[in-house]
């Protein structure tokens, strides 16, 4: 563990950050409109449509790209507004591994619940791979954001969409919402980010009372097999390693999954300046820029 990641533990810890965590989570913030850095705009080809009067944000590299396309999804257990930190992980995929990168600035709760998430979400997948017909589509998540990758992968997948995202790409998914694993609450103890209680709070509002084993809440419980390639990274001292483990054990025989632990990391530590960041970050560049083999 590096310097670096041991000052960002201890800071978390001492601020109580989980329950600055907490409390935003039953009274999120929100911006009149979504942003894009203006450093972004100067230095990158930015596109920006709006879906459902959302904001889709396509950037890519001013000189030559490939044909990848990735549509990715912010975290913030579907409460929270995407920050700068996930704008730093846009412009470095798209820099690095010179691609498209699709930032969908998707409907929160409680102002809506999953349902017009996922509308929005089709809406604008649709639009993106029409007016991008060549492009090579996959989809990126960190934290809620992995989950929604993961379920809008598996809805693909059931309603046998004409074009399947090719890859997915997940920085410390949330997976299960019922946050029922019995090792959580022993978890709870390293993990000094996440709230228990204003996890299962968030889950709720997201679910509109609708049941949260439902794949599209919780995707662990869909369908796993026959999904574009997936690369899960994943921290031992996140809420969210039960989890991540319990789907690393279900797909264990499925050859379309890989996962990388990362020992000693905090909850979505890919988005803080540390070089554990900067190396799962290079590793998903490696996972996006190979050819996909054949399944």
């Amino acid at each position: 563990m590096s310097t670096s990641n041991s000052i960002f533990t201890f800071i978390f810890e001492l601020s109580n950050a989980k329950k600055l965590v907490e409390r935003s989570f039953f009274h999120p913030p929100r911006s009149r409109k979504l942003i894009v850095p203006k450093h972004i705009s100067r230095n990158f080809k930015v596109d920006e449509i709006l879906i459902s009067n959302k904001s889709v944000v396509t950037v890519q590299p001013a000189s030559t790209t490939t044909y990848t396309h990735i549509l990715f999804f912010h975290g913030g257990a579907y409460l929270l507004e995407g920050s700068t930190m996930h704008w730093k992980i846009v412009e470095t995929i798209a820099s690095k591994a010179r691609c498209r990168v699709s930032y969908i600035d998707y409907p929160l709760a409680p102002e809506n619940t999953y349902t017009q998430t996922f509308e929005m979400v089709q809406q604008s997948y649709e639009k993106l791979t029409n007016d991008y017909p060549t492009d090579k589509f996959m989809l990126m998540g960190d934290s809620a954001g992995g989950g929604l990758a993961l379920a809008f992968a598996q809805k693909l997948r059931i309603e046998i969409a004409v074009i399947q995202p090719i890859k997915i790409i997940l920085f410390s998914p949330w997976l299960d919402l019922s946050m029922q694993h019995p090792e959580i609450k022993k978890q709870e103890l390293v993990d000094k980010i996440l709230p228990l209680q204003g996890l299962i709070h968030a889950g709720i509002q997201y679910s509109g009372g609708d049941d949260i084993h439902n794949y599209l809440l919780s995707p662990i419980n869909g369908k796993l097999e026959g999904l574009g390639e997936t690369h899960v990274f994943y921290g031992t001292h996140e809420l969210f390693y039960p989890d991540c483990k319990r789907l690393k054990q279900l797909t264990q025989d499925y050859r379309n999954f890989t996962f990388q632990e990362f020992a000693d990391m905090q909850h979505d530590w890919v988005v803080f300046p540390i070089p554990e960041a900067k190396q799962a970050i290079e590793m998903a560049v490696d996972f996006i820029t190979k050819e996909s083999r054949t399944l």
